[in-house]
C-alpha cells in the first residue's frame, strides 16, 4: 500500500495485489492535482518489479470519470469480469470492467 499527503492527513492511497492494481484512491479535495496519476504510475512500476508483465484491474461497471482516468495512463478495456464480494455472509458475485495494460 502506499499512501500519499500528511501524516493524518491522507490524500490518496493505492493498493497492489500481485499483478492487480486492487484499489487507487484519492480524496475529493486532492482531486485533478496529478495524485492519482503518480499513484497509477508507482503500483504500475511496483507490479512490473515484481515480475509480472500485464497488470490489470477492476472497474465498477458505468463508472465514465474512471473509465477515462485509466485509458488515459494506457490502460485499455478487456471486457468484463465477475468478481465475488466478500460479505459478513457469503460471497456476493459482482461483474465489472477489466482494464489491463501491458508492462
Amino acid at each position: 500500500m502506499r499512501v500519499t499527503g500528511a501524516v493524518g492527513r491522507p490524500t490518496g492511497l493505492c493498493v497492489v495485489k500481485g499483478a492487480e492494481l486492487e484499489q487507487l484512491y484519492v480524496d475529493a479535495r486532492a482531486r485533478r492535482q496529478g495524485v492519482a496519476r503518480e499513484l497509477c504510475k508507482d503500483a504500475e512500476a511496483r507490479i512490473r518489479e515484481a515480475g509480472h508483465a500485464l497488470a490489470f484491474l477492476a472497474c465498477a461497471i458505468g463508472n465514465s470519470r474512471a473509465r477515462a482516468f485509466y485509458e488515459a495512463q494506457g490502460w485499455a478495456l478487456a471486457g468484463n469480469k465477475e468478481v465475488l464480494l466478500e460479505t459478513a455472509e457469503v460471497p456476493f458475485p459482482l461483474t465489472v470492467w477489466r482494464f489491463e495494460k501491458p508492462l
